[in-house]
């Protein structure tokens, strides 16, 4: 923990809130069983719930005793997922929390069951606006910091979530496709393109559809502990396509905030937002284009 740069306490995930994943045996290898204290090749249920605390008054203990380890040098993060997320991240600032991550039902995951990622959680746009509400009832916007994040994958999402009032965002999915996930090939060490579309068949699906992580039979190598689906992903390779990505986002986003007239982007602000749809308009509390009408406050 002395070593870390922040420690991030994770309550909830954006579309589990309130259930835990499965690890499947096949990716319980014996450095996973190590790093886990978990037996060898044995599923194994990820809890939904941390056993140190029952209530955000042991979650505070809990803190103090992270500060005291890290002699009160690093920051902590807790993380929750979007579901009554004005009062959650009230809680946390009473915790002691620095930072608040939020995590929409848009967050990827590839270890629960459907109807929780089909029906549980609500929508990142909705729960920002109700994490921002949050701190600005508590006067503490500004003080404690605000991470979004559940499907931001573009500079222009990026945008509208600072616009909005975060401070950050987090990145999960996007990263994993620019490393290539999902992608039909992968690169050998001579630097061809081999076809993963047969690796693909055998796990039941193909390129552009593949949303089994959790089997750890990766065709492109990425989210696997198999040793030698392992080697298809190159480190070198990743790494520039992730650059890459980067690059392009961050210049997405600083082509919108000089649209907007800002010269940072941390300028932008709800002004600069209108809603197209009546549904966006309600939940982002932003007018509907073309109008000073915001759903629920009555017509000017």
């Amino acid at each position: 923990l002395r070593r870390a740069d922040a420690i991030e306490v994770v309550i909830g995930q954006g579309a589990k809130p309130g259930g835990g994943g499965m690890l499947l045996g096949q990716k319980v290898n014996p450095r996973v069983a190590q790093m886990r204290t978990l037996p060898a090749g044995v599923d194994q249920r990820s809890a939904s719930r941390h056993p140190d605390w029952t209530g955000p008054d042991d979650l505070t203990i809990k803190i103090h005793e992270l500060r005291e380890i890290t002699d009160w040098e690093k920051p902590i993060y807790v993380k929750v997922g979007a579901t009554r997320t004005f009062h959650d991240v009230k809680l946390a600032v009473h915790a002691g929390a620095d930072v608040i991550v939020v995590d929409g039902m848009q967050g990827g995951t590839a270890a629960t069951q459907t109807c929780f990622i089909e029906h549980i959680g609500i929508p990142t746009l909705a729960a920002l606006r109700q994490a921002v509400d949050a701190l600005e009832d508590m006067n503490m916007k500004g003080t404690v910091q605000l991470i979004i994040s559940g499907g931001i994958r573009t500079g222009a999402d990026v945008a509208k979530a600072l616009a909005m009032g975060a401070d950050a965002v987090s990145i999960g999915q996007g990263v994993l496709m620019a490393l290539g996930c999902n992608s039909e090939s992968w690169i050998d060490s001579g630097g061809q393109h081999i076809s993963a579309a047969q690796d693909y068949l055998k796990i039941g699906t193909e390129s552009g559809y593949c949303h089994h992580c959790h089997t750890g039979q990766c065709p492109v190598g990425i989210t696997t502990q198999d040793e030698l689906l392992e080697q298809r992903l190159r480190p070198e390779i990743g790494a520039k396509r992730l650059t890459n990505y980067l690059k392009t986002l961050n210049m997405e986003l600083t082509t919108i905030a000089r649209a907007c007239g800002k010269n940072n982007v941390h300028h932008l602000e709800r002004e600069d937002l209108v809603a197209l749809t009546i549904e966006a308009a309600a939940m982002a509390n932003i007018p509907l284009a073309g109008t000073e009408w915001i759903p629920g406050k009555g017509m000017k």
